[in-house]
Protein backbone atom coordinates (compact mmCIF):
# COMPACT_ATOMS: atom_id res chain seq x y z
CA UNK A 1 0.00 0.00 0.00
CA UNK A 2 2.85 2.61 0.30
CA UNK A 3 5.27 4.03 -2.34
CA UNK A 4 7.79 6.55 -0.87
CA UNK A 5 6.94 10.19 -1.67
CA UNK A 6 5.18 12.19 -3.17
CA UNK A 7 2.01 9.68 -3.36
CA UNK A 8 0.50 6.92 -1.60
CA UNK A 9 -1.53 4.06 -3.92
CA UNK A 10 -4.46 3.57 -1.53
CA UNK A 11 -6.94 5.13 -2.92
CA UNK A 12 -6.47 3.07 -6.30
CA UNK A 13 -6.61 -0.04 -3.83
CA UNK A 14 -9.96 1.33 -2.20
CA UNK A 15 -11.15 1.87 -5.48
CA UNK A 16 -10.53 -1.42 -6.97
CA UNK A 17 -11.81 -3.12 -3.62
CA UNK A 18 -15.57 -0.48 -3.74
CA UNK A 19 -16.08 -1.56 -7.51
CA UNK A 20 -15.87 -5.18 -6.74
CA UNK A 21 -18.24 -5.01 -3.59
CA UNK A 22 -20.39 -2.41 -5.35
CA UNK A 23 -20.47 0.00 -2.17
CA UNK A 24 -20.93 3.32 -3.64
CA UNK A 25 -19.44 5.02 -0.20
CA UNK A 26 -16.25 3.09 -0.45
CA UNK A 27 -15.85 4.61 -4.41
CA UNK A 28 -17.09 8.21 -2.94
CA UNK A 29 -13.85 8.11 -0.22
CA UNK A 30 -11.68 7.13 -2.58
CA UNK A 31 -12.08 9.54 -5.07
CA UNK A 32 -12.10 12.40 -2.08
CA UNK A 33 -8.84 10.31 -0.90
CA UNK A 34 -7.12 10.61 -4.47
CA UNK A 35 -7.35 14.44 -4.83
CA UNK A 36 -5.96 14.50 -1.58
CA UNK A 37 -2.81 13.03 -2.63
CA UNK A 38 -2.80 14.73 -6.10
CA UNK A 39 -3.11 17.90 -3.99
CA UNK A 40 -0.36 17.01 -1.82
CA UNK A 41 1.61 15.38 -4.75
CA UNK A 42 1.13 19.08 -6.72
CA UNK A 43 2.13 20.75 -3.25
CA UNK A 44 5.35 18.51 -2.85
CA UNK A 45 6.84 19.65 -6.97
CA UNK A 46 6.05 23.19 -6.26
CA UNK A 47 8.02 23.33 -2.73
CA UNK A 48 10.56 20.39 -3.61
CA UNK A 49 14.25 21.98 -3.14
CA UNK A 50 12.89 24.27 -0.29
CA UNK A 51 13.00 23.39 3.84
CA UNK A 52 9.99 25.75 4.28
CA UNK A 53 6.99 25.74 6.51
CA UNK A 54 4.56 24.90 3.44
CA UNK A 55 6.98 22.03 2.68
CA UNK A 56 7.04 20.43 6.35
CA UNK A 57 3.02 21.01 6.15
CA UNK A 58 3.24 19.33 2.85
CA UNK A 59 5.34 16.20 4.09
CA UNK A 60 3.03 16.07 7.45
CA UNK A 61 -0.14 16.10 5.31
CA UNK A 62 1.21 13.36 3.15
CA UNK A 63 2.16 10.78 6.28
CA UNK A 64 -1.28 11.57 7.90
CA UNK A 65 -3.22 10.84 4.72
CA UNK A 66 -1.25 7.27 4.17
CA UNK A 67 -2.14 6.21 8.10
CA UNK A 68 -5.66 7.70 7.67
CA UNK A 69 -6.36 6.17 4.18
CA UNK A 70 -4.85 2.85 5.21
CA UNK A 71 -6.65 2.64 8.23
CA UNK A 72 -9.79 3.19 6.28
CA UNK A 73 -8.45 -0.40 4.10
CA UNK A 74 -8.22 -2.14 7.45
CA UNK A 75 -11.82 -0.74 8.83
CA UNK A 76 -13.44 -1.66 5.82
CA UNK A 77 -11.77 -5.86 5.25
CA UNK A 78 -14.57 -7.51 6.96
CA UNK A 79 -17.56 -6.47 5.11
CA UNK A 80 -15.52 -6.45 2.00
CA UNK A 81 -14.73 -10.29 2.41
CA UNK A 82 -18.58 -10.72 3.24
CA UNK A 83 -19.17 -8.86 0.32
CA UNK A 84 -17.05 -11.13 -1.93
CA UNK A 85 -18.18 -14.18 0.01
CA UNK A 86 -22.05 -12.68 -1.03
CA UNK A 87 -20.52 -12.56 -4.71
CA UNK A 88 -19.77 -15.89 -5.21
CA UNK A 89 -23.58 -16.68 -4.01
CA UNK A 90 -25.20 -13.94 -5.69
CA UNK A 91 -24.44 -11.93 -8.37
CA UNK A 92 -24.15 -8.43 -6.30
CA UNK A 93 -25.54 -4.75 -7.03
CA UNK A 94 -24.54 -1.65 -5.76
CA UNK A 95 -25.70 -0.39 -2.19
CA UNK A 96 -25.24 3.28 -0.59
CA UNK A 97 -23.35 1.66 2.63
CA UNK A 98 -22.50 -1.13 4.25
CA UNK A 99 -24.29 -0.04 8.12
CA UNK A 100 -27.85 0.93 5.43
CA UNK A 101 -27.94 -1.97 4.12
CA UNK A 102 -27.11 -4.55 6.89
CA UNK A 103 -29.76 -3.24 8.65
CA UNK A 104 -32.42 -3.18 5.81
CA UNK A 105 -31.40 -6.85 5.82
CA UNK A 106 -31.64 -7.50 9.53
CA UNK A 107 -34.82 -5.16 10.13
CA UNK A 108 -36.83 -6.03 7.20
CA UNK A 109 -40.34 -7.24 8.23
CA UNK A 110 -40.47 -9.56 5.22
CA UNK A 111 -37.64 -11.16 2.66
CA UNK A 112 -38.95 -9.50 -0.42
CA UNK A 113 -36.44 -11.09 -2.85
CA UNK A 114 -33.81 -13.89 -3.44
CA UNK A 115 -31.36 -11.21 -2.91
CA UNK A 116 -32.53 -10.37 0.75
CA UNK A 117 -32.88 -14.07 1.50
CA UNK A 118 -29.46 -15.07 0.57
CA UNK A 119 -27.72 -12.28 2.65
CA UNK A 120 -29.80 -13.47 6.07
CA UNK A 121 -29.03 -16.58 5.68
CA UNK A 122 -25.16 -15.70 4.99
CA UNK A 123 -25.37 -13.13 8.04
CA UNK A 124 -27.06 -15.91 10.55
CA UNK A 125 -24.30 -18.11 9.21
CA UNK A 126 -21.19 -15.39 10.55
CA UNK A 127 -23.14 -15.11 13.76
CA UNK A 128 -24.35 -18.69 14.46
CA UNK A 129 -21.44 -21.00 16.36
CA UNK A 130 -22.93 -23.99 15.72
CA UNK A 131 -21.54 -26.32 13.22
CA UNK A 132 -24.25 -28.27 12.36
CA UNK A 133 -26.34 -25.64 11.49
CA UNK A 134 -23.61 -24.19 9.20
CA UNK A 135 -23.65 -27.54 7.16
CA UNK A 136 -27.95 -26.99 7.04
CA UNK A 137 -27.56 -23.73 6.06
CA UNK A 138 -24.73 -24.06 3.05
CA UNK A 139 -27.45 -26.88 2.32
CA UNK A 140 -30.64 -24.30 1.95
CA UNK A 141 -28.13 -21.86 -0.31
CA UNK A 142 -26.94 -25.13 -2.41
CA UNK A 143 -30.27 -26.11 -2.88
CA UNK A 144 -32.33 -22.64 -3.12
CA UNK A 145 -29.59 -22.04 -6.07
CA UNK A 146 -30.37 -25.01 -8.09
CA UNK A 147 -34.44 -23.90 -7.64
CA UNK A 148 -33.49 -20.32 -8.54
CA UNK A 149 -31.70 -21.70 -11.59
CA UNK A 150 -34.14 -24.18 -12.96
CA UNK A 151 -37.88 -21.90 -12.00
CA UNK A 152 -37.47 -17.94 -11.02
CA UNK A 153 -41.12 -18.43 -10.47
CA UNK A 154 -40.91 -21.01 -7.98
CA UNK A 155 -37.61 -19.82 -6.45
CA UNK A 156 -40.13 -17.01 -5.44
CA UNK A 157 -42.75 -18.71 -3.99
CA UNK A 158 -40.15 -20.81 -2.30
CA UNK A 159 -39.29 -17.23 0.10
CA UNK A 160 -43.12 -17.18 1.04
CA UNK A 161 -43.35 -20.98 2.12
CA UNK A 162 -39.53 -20.89 3.82
CA UNK A 163 -39.48 -17.16 5.09
CA UNK A 164 -39.75 -18.55 8.27
CA UNK A 165 -35.82 -19.78 8.33
CA UNK A 166 -34.55 -17.01 8.86
CA UNK A 167 -36.56 -15.98 12.21
CA UNK A 168 -35.81 -19.33 13.17
CA UNK A 169 -32.17 -18.45 12.89
CA UNK A 170 -32.16 -15.19 14.04
CA UNK A 171 -33.82 -17.08 17.53
CA UNK A 172 -31.23 -19.62 17.80
CA UNK A 173 -28.47 -16.50 17.51
CA UNK A 174 -30.30 -15.10 20.43
CA UNK A 175 -30.06 -17.48 22.75
CA UNK A 176 -26.53 -18.52 22.12
CA UNK A 177 -25.64 -14.86 22.67
CA UNK A 178 -27.62 -15.09 25.90
CA UNK A 179 -25.31 -18.21 26.89
CA UNK A 180 -27.66 -19.21 30.00
CA UNK A 181 -26.87 -22.83 30.67
CA UNK A 182 -29.99 -23.94 32.04
CA UNK A 183 -32.72 -26.63 31.00
CA UNK A 184 -35.08 -23.99 28.88
CA UNK A 185 -32.46 -23.12 27.01
CA UNK A 186 -30.86 -26.34 26.44
CA UNK A 187 -34.18 -27.91 25.19
CA UNK A 188 -35.47 -24.37 23.36
CA UNK A 189 -32.17 -24.46 21.44
CA UNK A 190 -32.58 -27.93 19.95
CA UNK A 191 -36.04 -27.72 19.36
CA UNK A 192 -34.81 -25.03 16.91
CA UNK A 193 -32.10 -26.75 15.43
CA UNK A 194 -34.60 -29.69 14.72
CA UNK A 195 -36.54 -27.43 12.97
CA UNK A 196 -33.40 -25.98 10.84
CA UNK A 197 -32.35 -29.52 10.13
CA UNK A 198 -36.24 -30.68 9.36
CA UNK A 199 -36.70 -27.73 7.03
CA UNK A 200 -33.14 -28.44 5.00
CA UNK A 201 -34.79 -31.74 4.40
CA UNK A 202 -38.01 -30.56 3.17
CA UNK A 203 -36.43 -28.24 1.29
CA UNK A 204 -34.48 -30.64 -0.65
CA UNK A 205 -37.65 -32.77 -1.10
CA UNK A 206 -39.10 -29.75 -2.91
CA UNK A 207 -35.88 -29.16 -5.49
CA UNK A 208 -35.61 -32.83 -5.86
CA UNK A 209 -39.79 -32.87 -7.03
CA UNK A 210 -39.37 -29.60 -8.72
CA UNK A 211 -36.89 -31.71 -10.96
CA UNK A 212 -38.69 -34.82 -10.92
CA UNK A 213 -41.36 -32.98 -13.02
CA UNK A 214 -39.18 -31.18 -15.33
CA UNK A 215 -38.06 -34.65 -16.26
CA UNK A 216 -41.31 -35.87 -16.62
CA UNK A 217 -41.90 -32.77 -18.68
CA UNK A 218 -39.08 -33.68 -21.01
CA UNK A 219 -39.54 -37.61 -21.13
CA UNK A 220 -42.98 -37.39 -22.38
CA UNK A 221 -41.63 -34.45 -24.68
CA UNK A 222 -38.83 -37.13 -26.37
CA UNK A 223 -41.71 -39.72 -26.46
CA UNK A 224 -44.27 -37.45 -28.80
CA UNK A 225 -41.17 -36.69 -30.62
CA UNK A 226 -39.80 -40.20 -31.35
CA UNK A 227 -43.38 -40.82 -32.59
CA UNK A 228 -43.04 -38.51 -34.99
CA UNK A 229 -40.00 -39.38 -36.36
CA UNK A 230 -41.52 -42.81 -36.18
CA UNK A 231 -44.57 -41.67 -38.32
CA UNK A 232 -42.71 -39.67 -41.33
CA UNK A 233 -40.46 -43.04 -41.55
CA UNK A 234 -37.45 -41.04 -40.34
CA UNK A 235 -37.00 -44.05 -37.57
CA UNK A 236 -37.08 -47.41 -38.12
CA UNK A 237 -38.83 -49.57 -35.06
Amino acid sequence: MFIPLPIHIYPLVMMSQASKAKVRSWMGIAWVMLGIELALMVSFFYFFGALSQAMLLTLGGSMLSYVVGNALLLNQLKPYLRRLELGEVRELYWISTIDSQKRLEISAPTIDTPQFFVERLLHWRKEIDNTRIHKDIDNILRLFQLLEKKDKREAEKFLVRHSTIVNVLMQYDELENAKLNNQVTFDSKRKLEDVIRQAAQAIEQEVTNQFKMGMLDVSAETDVYIQTLKSRNLLKD
